[in-house]
């Protein structure tokens, strides 16, 4: 799209009209000399809001023109056309929701009611959504559910300590396996655009890679990676679907996709729906920022990981490069040092990224 129309910036347009007005070829150039357009005249105020005009135009324009094809089209231009091309709509996002265990002194036990709010170190709350009794010495299971949607609360095992209702000899903890359902963020645009070129696979007879592929992305928004493992892994006839998301996938993901899967597959197909194992992934990263913003270095950085870590497919390789090219990004950065070298998965495994930052010199 960009090759047959370019948009016009308001200054290009009112260039151009500055030049033909000059030029003669409209009016009279003795009436219209151009040394007469300066900023702040009158004249040259109504050709600024004439060329905004006329920019805005070919900015609607360029916009309509892209959001006609799905490998161009963003935002809601995208919503409209994937939903009256595809029957698709856009996935919102999730609230994350597991379980944690709460601890009572042997000095005695107690009740804890719903709505109890626990968190971690660094900010993140939920809430208890059941009442429990904890005996004295003893813990009881309880299940939570974040503050707010996204997947910044699919925190790992063992981060959530924090009670912010508290009571005297309780304390609590998630342990592995405690997210029972990843949260989600709302699914963006490369995202849509995947699923909506997946999904006239999923139309045919049979099966194919990219069918099972369309099915486990739309079974769950907490579903962002797929691994169809189809060289018969389990014998013949046998096929494998391996699933992930951000910050893991919990066994009511699993089973919700499972049960996807398994309406639509093949009499015949023996088919198979699991997590990926988990790997994590130490990264050790030294910065060199004399003159940089170190808090501001280190939170881009963190997000590129999470974006970087995101796009790793499950079984993929994790590039030192890639990360040097994430470490370095920020402005401000002079060097960064990578302590990993490259990474190459199992065929079932999704990697998490657990970096550390350090930095070179003083600030």
């Amino acid at each position: 799209m960009s090759d047959l129309h370019r948009p016009r910036s308001r200054e290009q347009v009112v260039q151009r009209m500055l030049l033909a007005l000059s030029s003669g070829t409209v009016l009279d150039p003795v009436n219209f000399a151009p040394t007469n357009y300066i900023p702040g005249d009158p004249l040259r105020t109504l050709l600024e809001i004439a060329g905004e005009g006329v920019a805005d135009i070919e900015r609607l324009v360029w916009a309509l023109g892209e959001g006609g094809y799905l490998e161009t089209a963003q935002g809601s231009y995208l919503d409209e056309l994937v939903e009256s091309h595809y029957l698709l709509s856009r996935q919102g996002s999730t609230f994350a929701r597991g379980q944690v265990r709460f601890y009572a002194a042997a000095q005695g036990g107690m009740t804890l009611p719903a709505g109890m709010i626990v968190g971690t170190a660094y900010g993140l709350k939920y809430v208890t959504t059941a009442e429990a009794a904890v005996e004295a010495g003893g813990s009881a299971d309880v299940p939570i559910h974040a503050e707010s949607p996204g997947t910044a609360y699919n925190v790992p095992a063992g981060t959530i300590t924090q009670i912010h209702t508290p009571l005297p000899g309780l304390s609590v903890a998630n342990l592995p396996g405690w997210l029972l359902e990843a949260g989600a963020d709302e699914e963006s645009d490369a995202s849509l655009r995947r699923r909506a070129s997946l999904r006239w696979a999923s139309l045919g007879g049979g099966a194919t890679r990219a069918a099972y592929e369309y099915w486990a992305l739309t079974a769950s928004p907490a579903v962002d990676r797929v691994a169809v493992l189809d060289q018969h892994p389990r014998g013949q006839g046998t096929a494998d679907v391996v699933i992930w998301g951000t910050g893991g996938i919990g066994a009511d993901v699993v089973r919700e996709v499972n049960d996807s899967i398994q309406q639509r597959r093949p009499v015949t197909a023996d088919i198979a729906v699991y997590a990926a194992t988990e790997r994590v992934v130490p990264v050790s990263i030294e910065l060199y920022a004399p003159l940089g913003d170190r808090a501001s270095i280190e939170a881009q950085v963190m997000a590129g990981l999470s974006a970087l870590q995101r796009e790793l497919g499950i079984g993929g390789t994790l590039y030192q490069a890639a990360v040097v090219e994430v470490a370095m990004l920020p402005a401000g950065v002079l060097d960064a040092r990578v302590g990993m070298t490259d990474l190459k998965l199992g065929r079932a495994e999704a990697a998490t990224l657990a970096p550390t930052i350090s930095w070179r010199g003083t600030p």
